[in-house]
C-alpha cells in the first residue's frame, strides 16, 4: 500500500531486552491500524487474536493456516509446532499423556506422540528443535520464557527477511511489539506471583477445546 513506507518510517526500532519499555504500545497499534486498508486490517485482527494464548485452539489454527497471508500462515505454524514440542516435553517430564493437549496432526505430531528419543525425533520436522530442547532443559522458568519468546522474535524476522514496506513487515513488527507488551506487564520482582502467571499462561495456551459457536 502506498502509505506503508510512510507508516513504517515512523515506527520505533524494537529491541527484545525484556526490560520495561517506554513505548506507547496502544498509540502505535492505532497508528498502524488507521493506515491499513480493510483487507490488511483483517490480517492484523487475526494476528492480535492469535497472540492471545487463550485463543489458540485447534479451530483457530485450522483457520489461520487457510489465510492468504504468508506471514500469518508461517508464523503460526512455527508457533504451533513450538507449543506442541513444549507440551510433549512437559508431559514426558511429568509422566503424563501429551495427547490430550497436542493440537493438530502430521509428521511432527506423530513423532511427539510416539518418539522415544531425547528429542522425540522432532529435529527432522522442526528446524530449531535442538535449540528449543536446550531452552526447555533450563532450570530458570523466567529465562526459559524469555528465550522462547526470542525464538518467536527471530522467526518473525526470518519470515520477513525480504519484506520492507508491506503488510508482512507490519505484522512482524506488531508480533514483536506484543512480545514487548507481554513482558511490560510482568513485574519480575514479584517472585511467586510471576511463576503463577507464567504457569497459568502456558497452561491456557494448550486448550484443545474449540470455542462455543
Amino acid at each position: 500500500m502506498k502509505n506503508y513506507p510512510y507508516v513504517i518510517a515512523g515506527l520505533p526500532d524494537l529491541i527484545p531486552d525484556f526490560e520495561k519499555s517506554s513505548y506507547d504500545i496502544d498509540a502505535i497499534l492505532r497508528q498502524v491500524s488507521e493506515n491499513m486498508p480493510a483487507r490488511d486490517k483483517r490480517y492484523l485482527d487475526w494476528l492480535l487474536f492469535g497472540l492471545e494464548g487463550k485463543n489458540l485452539t485447534a479451530h483457530f489454527y485450522r483457520g489461520v493456516f487457510k489465510s492468504r497471508n504468508r506471514f500469518l500462515r508461517e508464523y503460526f505454524r512455527f508457533d504451533l509446532d513450538l507449543r506442541n514440542i513444549q507440551v510433549a516435553y512437559v508431559a514426558r517430564t511429568n509422566q503424563t499423556d501429551a495427547s490430550d493437549y497436542i493440537i493438530g496432526d502430521g509428521p511432527l505430531v506423530d513423532a511427539l506422540l510416539t518418539g522415544r528419543g531425547t528429542d522425540f525425533g522432532a529435529s527432522e520436522f522442526f528446524e530449531d528443535s535442538a535449540k528449543l530442547f536446550t531452552i526447555l532443559g533450563g532450570s530458570n522458568i523466567l529465562d526459559r520464557e524469555q528465550n522462547i519468546d526470542l525464538m518467536r522474535w527471530r522467526k518473525a524476522s526470518d519470515i520477513t527477511t525480504f519484506n520492507y514496506f508491506d503488510i508482512d513487515y507490519l505484522l512482524c513488527f506488531i508480533t514483536k511489539l506484543m512480545i514487548i507488551r507481554r513482558w511490560d506487564s510482568l513485574d519480575k520482582k514479584v517472585g511467586a506471583e510471576l511463576f503463577r502467571k507464567l504457569v497459568d499462561e502456558v497452561r491456557s495456551t494448550y486448550k484443545k477445546e474449540e470455542p462455543n459457536s
